[in-house]
Protein backbone atom coordinates (compact mmCIF):
# COMPACT_ATOMS: atom_id res chain seq x y z
CA UNK A 1 0.00 0.00 0.00
CA UNK A 2 1.59 3.26 -1.12
CA UNK A 3 0.71 6.92 -1.49
CA UNK A 4 -2.87 7.99 -0.88
CA UNK A 5 -4.24 4.47 -0.48
CA UNK A 6 -2.39 3.70 2.73
CA UNK A 7 -3.81 6.88 4.31
CA UNK A 8 -7.29 5.95 3.06
CA UNK A 9 -6.90 2.58 4.78
CA UNK A 10 -6.02 4.39 7.99
CA UNK A 11 -9.06 6.66 7.62
CA UNK A 12 -11.30 3.60 7.33
CA UNK A 13 -9.53 1.97 10.30
CA UNK A 14 -10.11 5.05 12.46
CA UNK A 15 -13.72 5.29 11.28
CA UNK A 16 -14.42 1.91 12.93
CA UNK A 17 -13.87 3.41 16.37
CA UNK A 18 -16.70 4.53 18.69
CA UNK A 19 -15.99 8.13 17.59
CA UNK A 20 -16.15 8.23 13.76
CA UNK A 21 -13.56 9.55 11.34
CA UNK A 22 -15.65 9.96 8.17
CA UNK A 23 -14.42 10.48 4.61
CA UNK A 24 -15.05 13.76 2.77
CA UNK A 25 -15.25 14.92 -0.81
CA UNK A 26 -12.43 17.43 -0.27
CA UNK A 27 -10.02 14.90 1.24
CA UNK A 28 -9.25 17.13 4.23
CA UNK A 29 -9.30 14.08 6.52
CA UNK A 30 -6.35 12.67 4.56
CA UNK A 31 -4.45 15.96 4.86
CA UNK A 32 -4.88 15.79 8.62
CA UNK A 33 -3.55 12.23 8.74
CA UNK A 34 -0.53 13.21 6.63
CA UNK A 35 0.28 15.92 9.16
CA UNK A 36 0.12 13.40 12.02
CA UNK A 37 1.57 10.18 10.51
CA UNK A 38 4.45 9.28 8.22
CA UNK A 39 3.74 6.37 5.83
CA UNK A 40 5.82 4.11 8.10
CA UNK A 41 3.76 5.19 11.12
CA UNK A 42 0.54 4.50 9.20
CA UNK A 43 1.64 0.86 8.80
CA UNK A 44 2.08 0.64 12.57
CA UNK A 45 -1.24 2.38 13.30
CA UNK A 46 -3.07 -0.07 11.05
CA UNK A 47 -2.05 -2.82 13.48
CA UNK A 48 -3.59 -1.11 16.51
CA UNK A 49 -6.97 -1.69 18.08
CA UNK A 50 -9.43 0.70 19.71
CA UNK A 51 -8.69 -0.94 23.07
CA UNK A 52 -5.03 -0.40 24.03
CA UNK A 53 -2.98 -3.60 23.96
CA UNK A 54 0.50 -4.67 25.13
CA UNK A 55 3.47 -4.58 22.79
CA UNK A 56 3.60 -8.39 22.45
CA UNK A 57 0.06 -8.56 21.07
CA UNK A 58 0.74 -5.82 18.53
CA UNK A 59 4.07 -7.38 17.56
CA UNK A 60 2.41 -10.72 16.75
CA UNK A 61 0.02 -8.85 14.48
CA UNK A 62 2.73 -6.88 12.60
CA UNK A 63 4.16 -4.97 10.82
CA UNK A 64 6.21 -8.10 10.22
CA UNK A 65 9.36 -6.32 9.02
CA UNK A 66 9.79 -4.76 12.50
CA UNK A 67 11.46 -6.44 15.44
CA UNK A 68 9.89 -6.18 18.87
CA UNK A 69 12.27 -3.48 20.10
CA UNK A 70 11.96 -1.49 16.89
CA UNK A 71 8.18 -1.65 17.08
CA UNK A 72 8.19 -0.52 20.71
CA UNK A 73 10.35 2.48 19.82
CA UNK A 74 8.03 3.39 16.95
CA UNK A 75 4.97 3.17 19.20
CA UNK A 76 6.61 5.35 21.84
CA UNK A 77 7.50 7.99 19.22
CA UNK A 78 3.94 8.01 17.91
CA UNK A 79 2.53 8.28 21.43
CA UNK A 80 4.87 11.20 22.11
CA UNK A 81 3.55 12.87 18.93
CA UNK A 82 0.00 12.33 20.17
CA UNK A 83 -1.11 10.30 17.15
CA UNK A 84 -1.88 7.14 19.18
CA UNK A 85 -2.78 6.26 22.76
CA UNK A 86 -0.29 4.99 25.33
CA UNK A 87 -1.77 3.81 28.63
CA UNK A 88 -0.03 2.38 31.71
CA UNK A 89 -0.60 -1.32 32.36
CA UNK A 90 0.46 -3.91 34.94
CA UNK A 91 2.82 -5.67 32.55
CA UNK A 92 3.99 -2.54 30.77
CA UNK A 93 2.46 0.14 28.57
CA UNK A 94 -0.47 -0.53 26.26
CA UNK A 95 -0.97 1.13 22.89
CA UNK A 96 -4.09 1.77 20.82
CA UNK A 97 -5.42 3.95 18.05
CA UNK A 98 -6.83 7.30 19.07
CA UNK A 99 -9.90 9.22 17.89
CA UNK A 100 -9.46 12.68 16.44
CA UNK A 101 -11.49 14.20 19.30
CA UNK A 102 -11.02 13.78 22.19
CA UNK A 103 -7.63 12.40 21.25
CA UNK A 104 -5.18 13.25 18.46
CA UNK A 105 -6.23 16.89 18.12
CA UNK A 106 -6.02 17.70 21.84
CA UNK A 107 -2.63 15.90 22.00
CA UNK A 108 -1.22 18.58 19.69
CA UNK A 109 -1.45 21.18 22.45
CA UNK A 110 1.66 23.41 22.57
CA UNK A 111 2.81 22.10 19.16
CA UNK A 112 -0.26 22.85 17.07
CA UNK A 113 0.41 24.45 13.70
CA UNK A 114 -1.81 26.95 11.85
CA UNK A 115 -2.04 24.51 8.92
CA UNK A 116 -3.36 21.66 11.07
CA UNK A 117 -5.75 24.00 12.87
CA UNK A 118 -7.25 25.22 9.58
CA UNK A 119 -7.63 21.66 8.30
CA UNK A 120 -9.35 20.56 11.51
CA UNK A 121 -11.83 23.46 11.29
CA UNK A 122 -12.65 22.58 7.67
CA UNK A 123 -13.12 18.94 8.68
CA UNK A 124 -15.41 19.89 11.57
CA UNK A 125 -17.66 21.81 9.22
CA UNK A 126 -17.57 19.37 6.33
CA UNK A 127 -17.96 16.00 8.01
CA UNK A 128 -16.66 15.51 11.55
CA UNK A 129 -19.07 17.92 13.26
CA UNK A 130 -22.20 16.35 11.73
CA UNK A 131 -20.85 12.88 12.56
CA UNK A 132 -20.19 13.96 16.15
CA UNK A 133 -23.52 15.70 16.74
CA UNK A 134 -25.94 12.78 16.73
CA UNK A 135 -28.53 11.62 19.22
CA UNK A 136 -26.19 8.88 20.40
CA UNK A 137 -24.40 9.15 23.75
CA UNK A 138 -21.88 12.04 23.51
CA UNK A 139 -18.34 12.14 24.91
CA UNK A 140 -19.12 15.20 27.03
CA UNK A 141 -22.08 16.54 28.95
CA UNK A 142 -23.05 20.07 29.92
CA UNK A 143 -23.33 20.83 33.63
CA UNK A 144 -24.44 23.99 35.41
CA UNK A 145 -22.46 25.61 38.19
CA UNK A 146 -23.82 24.62 41.59
CA UNK A 147 -24.80 28.09 42.82
CA UNK A 148 -27.25 28.47 39.93
CA UNK A 149 -29.53 25.68 41.14
CA UNK A 150 -32.30 26.10 43.68
CA UNK A 151 -32.16 23.85 46.74
CA UNK A 152 -35.56 22.37 45.90
CA UNK A 153 -34.19 21.35 42.51
CA UNK A 154 -31.00 19.77 43.87
CA UNK A 155 -28.57 18.55 41.25
CA UNK A 156 -27.51 14.93 41.20
CA UNK A 157 -23.86 14.39 42.14
CA UNK A 158 -22.83 13.86 38.53
CA UNK A 159 -24.13 17.32 37.63
CA UNK A 160 -22.39 19.14 40.47
CA UNK A 161 -18.85 19.28 39.18
CA UNK A 162 -17.58 21.43 42.03
CA UNK A 163 -18.71 18.97 44.66
CA UNK A 164 -17.11 16.21 42.62
CA UNK A 165 -13.81 18.11 42.64
CA UNK A 166 -14.10 18.79 46.37
CA UNK A 167 -14.58 15.05 47.04
CA UNK A 168 -11.88 13.92 44.62
CA UNK A 169 -8.42 12.94 45.93
CA UNK A 170 -6.92 14.36 42.73
CA UNK A 171 -4.41 14.97 41.39
CA UNK A 172 -5.56 17.93 39.32
CA UNK A 173 -3.93 19.62 36.34
CA UNK A 174 -4.48 22.56 34.03
CA UNK A 175 -3.25 22.73 30.46
CA UNK A 176 -3.67 25.02 27.51
CA UNK A 177 -7.01 24.82 25.72
CA UNK A 178 -6.27 23.45 22.24
CA UNK A 179 -9.24 25.29 20.71
CA UNK A 180 -8.12 28.71 21.96
CA UNK A 181 -4.55 27.92 21.07
CA UNK A 182 -5.66 27.18 17.52
CA UNK A 183 -7.61 30.42 17.30
CA UNK A 184 -4.60 32.37 18.58
CA UNK A 185 -2.43 30.78 15.88
CA UNK A 186 -4.81 31.89 13.14
CA UNK A 187 -5.25 35.44 14.41
CA UNK A 188 -8.71 35.01 15.96
CA UNK A 189 -8.18 35.23 19.74
CA UNK A 190 -10.96 34.24 22.09
CA UNK A 191 -13.53 36.97 22.73
CA UNK A 192 -14.69 35.42 26.01
CA UNK A 193 -11.56 34.97 28.13
CA UNK A 194 -7.84 35.74 28.23
CA UNK A 195 -7.16 32.61 30.25
CA UNK A 196 -5.61 29.77 28.26
CA UNK A 197 -4.90 27.11 30.88
CA UNK A 198 -8.53 26.17 31.41
CA UNK A 199 -8.58 22.62 30.11
CA UNK A 200 -8.83 20.83 33.45
CA UNK A 201 -7.76 17.24 34.19
CA UNK A 202 -8.59 14.96 37.11
CA UNK A 203 -7.05 11.72 38.43
CA UNK A 204 -5.16 9.46 36.04
CA UNK A 205 -5.64 11.92 33.15
CA UNK A 206 -3.97 14.65 35.22
CA UNK A 207 -1.11 12.32 36.14
CA UNK A 208 -0.46 11.39 32.50
CA UNK A 209 -0.47 15.00 31.26
CA UNK A 210 1.80 16.15 34.11
CA UNK A 211 4.28 13.33 33.39
CA UNK A 212 4.33 14.35 29.71
CA UNK A 213 5.05 17.96 30.79
CA UNK A 214 1.95 19.02 28.84
CA UNK A 215 0.13 20.32 31.93
CA UNK A 216 0.93 21.87 35.28
CA UNK A 217 -0.29 20.35 38.50
CA UNK A 218 -2.73 22.51 40.47
CA UNK A 219 -4.13 22.13 43.95
CA UNK A 220 -7.78 21.55 44.71
CA UNK A 221 -8.42 25.19 45.62
CA UNK A 222 -6.88 26.45 42.39
CA UNK A 223 -8.94 23.90 40.47
CA UNK A 224 -12.11 25.21 42.13
CA UNK A 225 -10.94 28.75 41.43
CA UNK A 226 -10.59 27.97 37.72
CA UNK A 227 -14.16 26.67 37.69
CA UNK A 228 -15.34 29.86 39.40
CA UNK A 229 -13.39 31.94 36.88
CA UNK A 230 -15.02 30.03 34.04
CA UNK A 231 -18.44 31.00 35.37
CA UNK A 232 -17.47 34.65 35.81
CA UNK A 233 -16.17 34.82 32.25
CA UNK A 234 -19.17 33.06 30.72
CA UNK A 235 -17.66 29.67 29.85
CA UNK A 236 -19.69 26.49 29.54
CA UNK A 237 -18.54 23.62 31.75
CA UNK A 238 -18.36 20.38 29.77
CA UNK A 239 -16.95 17.44 31.74
CA UNK A 240 -16.49 13.97 30.34
CA UNK A 241 -19.90 12.27 30.11
CA UNK A 242 -19.30 9.88 33.03
CA UNK A 243 -20.03 9.63 36.73
CA UNK A 244 -16.27 9.80 37.29
CA UNK A 245 -15.05 12.41 34.76
CA UNK A 246 -11.35 12.66 33.96
CA UNK A 247 -11.56 16.17 32.51
CA UNK A 248 -13.62 19.35 32.41
CA UNK A 249 -13.53 21.61 29.35
CA UNK A 250 -14.32 25.30 29.86
CA UNK A 251 -15.89 26.14 26.51
CA UNK A 252 -16.97 29.24 24.61
CA UNK A 253 -19.07 29.76 21.53
CA UNK A 254 -16.29 31.44 19.56
CA UNK A 255 -13.48 28.85 19.89
CA UNK A 256 -14.79 25.45 21.04
CA UNK A 257 -15.16 23.08 18.08
CA UNK A 258 -18.11 21.31 19.70
CA UNK A 259 -20.07 24.49 20.43
CA UNK A 260 -19.24 26.33 17.20
CA UNK A 261 -20.39 23.43 15.01
CA UNK A 262 -23.46 22.80 17.15
CA UNK A 263 -24.53 26.47 16.95
CA UNK A 264 -24.94 26.08 13.20
CA UNK A 265 -27.63 23.41 13.70
CA UNK A 266 -31.31 24.41 13.96
CA UNK A 267 -31.95 22.35 17.13
CA UNK A 268 -28.55 21.90 18.82
CA UNK A 269 -29.97 21.02 22.26
CA UNK A 270 -31.01 17.62 20.86
CA UNK A 271 -27.36 16.63 20.58
CA UNK A 272 -26.20 17.57 24.07
CA UNK A 273 -26.35 15.44 27.20
CA UNK A 274 -27.85 17.90 29.66
CA UNK A 275 -30.35 17.59 32.47
CA UNK A 276 -31.55 21.20 32.57
CA UNK A 277 -33.25 23.92 30.57
CA UNK A 278 -33.48 27.61 31.43
CA UNK A 279 -36.72 29.51 31.89
CA UNK A 280 -37.29 33.24 32.33
CA UNK A 281 -39.99 34.85 34.48
CA UNK A 282 -41.05 37.82 32.36
CA UNK A 283 -42.76 39.48 35.36
CA UNK A 284 -39.51 39.86 37.31
CA UNK A 285 -37.14 40.30 34.35
CA UNK A 286 -35.50 43.74 34.20
CA UNK A 287 -34.64 43.36 30.47
CA UNK A 288 -30.98 44.17 31.18
CA UNK A 289 -29.72 41.92 28.40
CA UNK A 290 -27.09 40.20 30.54
CA UNK A 291 -28.44 36.70 29.95
CA UNK A 292 -28.53 37.22 26.19
CA UNK A 293 -24.91 38.36 26.17
CA UNK A 294 -23.79 35.45 28.37
CA UNK A 295 -25.46 32.70 26.35
CA UNK A 296 -22.95 30.82 24.21
CA UNK A 297 -25.61 29.04 22.13
CA UNK A 298 -27.72 32.03 21.03
CA UNK A 299 -30.59 30.45 22.94
CA UNK A 300 -31.95 33.69 24.44
CA UNK A 301 -33.68 36.28 22.27
CA UNK A 302 -35.31 39.54 23.25
CA UNK A 303 -35.99 41.97 20.39
CA UNK A 304 -36.56 44.77 22.89
CA UNK A 305 -39.12 42.78 24.89
CA UNK A 306 -38.57 40.53 27.91
CA UNK A 307 -36.23 37.79 26.65
CA UNK A 308 -37.33 34.23 26.00
CA UNK A 309 -35.42 30.96 25.97
CA UNK A 310 -35.36 29.03 22.70
CA UNK A 311 -35.65 25.56 24.19
CA UNK A 312 -34.27 23.88 21.07
CA UNK A 313 -30.98 25.75 21.57
CA UNK A 314 -30.66 25.74 25.37
CA UNK A 315 -28.04 23.29 26.69
CA UNK A 316 -28.70 23.95 30.39
CA UNK A 317 -25.28 25.40 31.27
CA UNK A 318 -26.64 27.94 33.76
CA UNK A 319 -24.57 30.92 32.58
CA UNK A 320 -27.74 32.96 32.18
CA UNK A 321 -28.71 32.25 35.79
CA UNK A 322 -25.60 33.14 37.75
CA UNK A 323 -25.52 36.83 36.79
CA UNK A 324 -29.23 37.63 36.51
CA UNK A 325 -29.68 40.66 38.84
CA UNK A 326 -33.39 40.03 39.46
CA UNK A 327 -33.27 36.23 39.74
CA UNK A 328 -35.70 35.98 36.82
CA UNK A 329 -33.80 33.14 35.13
CA UNK A 330 -33.98 29.67 36.66
CA UNK A 331 -32.90 26.21 35.62
CA UNK A 332 -35.49 23.46 35.53
CA UNK A 333 -34.62 19.80 35.50
CA UNK A 334 -35.76 17.74 32.52
CA UNK A 335 -37.81 14.65 33.14
CA UNK A 336 -36.68 11.11 32.42
CA UNK A 337 -32.96 11.78 32.10
CA UNK A 338 -30.63 8.84 32.81
CA UNK A 339 -27.32 9.10 34.67
CA UNK A 340 -24.24 8.95 32.47
CA UNK A 341 -22.00 5.85 32.24
CA UNK A 342 -19.79 5.11 35.25
CA UNK A 343 -16.35 5.61 33.72
CA UNK A 344 -14.41 5.98 30.46
CA UNK A 345 -14.59 2.29 29.56
CA UNK A 346 -18.35 2.15 30.08
CA UNK A 347 -18.81 5.37 28.09
CA UNK A 348 -17.00 4.17 24.98
CA UNK A 349 -18.56 0.72 25.18
CA UNK A 350 -21.99 2.37 25.15
CA UNK A 351 -21.05 4.66 22.24
CA UNK A 352 -19.61 1.73 20.26
CA UNK A 353 -22.74 -0.38 20.80
CA UNK A 354 -25.02 2.48 19.78
CA UNK A 355 -23.00 3.06 16.63
CA UNK A 356 -22.52 -0.54 15.47
CA UNK A 357 -25.36 -2.36 17.24
CA UNK A 358 -25.24 -5.02 19.92
CA UNK A 359 -24.19 -7.77 17.51
CA UNK A 360 -21.44 -5.62 16.02
CA UNK A 361 -20.12 -4.73 19.47
CA UNK A 362 -20.24 -8.37 20.62
CA UNK A 363 -18.39 -9.54 17.51
CA UNK A 364 -15.72 -6.86 17.95
CA UNK A 365 -15.14 -7.77 21.59
CA UNK A 366 -15.02 -11.48 20.80
CA UNK A 367 -12.42 -10.81 18.12
CA UNK A 368 -10.45 -8.65 20.55
CA UNK A 369 -10.32 -11.51 23.07
CA UNK A 370 -8.87 -13.70 20.29
CA UNK A 371 -6.19 -11.12 19.55
CA UNK A 372 -7.79 -9.50 16.53
CA UNK A 373 -7.80 -5.73 16.10
CA UNK A 374 -10.93 -3.64 15.75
Amino acid sequence: MEGEEIYRDLQRHLDRMPIPYPATESGVEIRILKRLFTPEEVRVALCLSAIPEPLETIHRRGPHEMGREQLGQALDRMAEKGSIQKMPGKGGPRYGKSPLVLGMYEAQVNRLTPELERDVRVYFDEAFGPALHTKRTPQMRTVPVNKSIDVERAVASYDDIRKFVEASPGPFAALNCICRQGKDLTGEPCRQTKERQNCLMIGVAATMMIEKAAAREVGKQEMLGLLEQADREGLVLEPQNTLEPLFVCCCCGCCCGVLTTAKKLPRPAEFFQTDFVARIDSDTCQVCGTCELRCQMEAIVSGGEPPAVVVERCIGCGLCVTTCPSGAVRLHKKEGRKPPPKDTGALYSQIFQERFGRLGATAAMAGHLLGRKF
